[in-house]
């Protein structure tokens, strides 16, 4: 049975008054869930990448492991 997941990347831009300027925010998507806010598209296209990816593979890394003796 195949799982399907829906990733989107969102552009967000409005005025800032604290900054005076327009403000420019990225949020990376899977599903239902922001998993990413970010300042440039360079950044939330590789983040994209990256969590896509992760759902695909089912990536899991061990960090830290010990066999300990008591």
């Amino acid at each position: 049975m195949k799982t399907y997941m829906k990733f989107k990347i969102e552009k967000e831009t409005r005025w800032d008054v604290s900054k005076m300027d327009i403000v420019t925010k990225y949020f990376v998507w899977a599903g239902s869930q922001c998993l990413a806010l970010v300042n440039t598209e360079e950044e939330a296209l590789v983040i994209y990448d990256k969590i896509k990816a992760s759902y695909i593979k089912g990536e899991t890394v061990v960090i830290l492991e010990e066999d300990i003796e008591f």
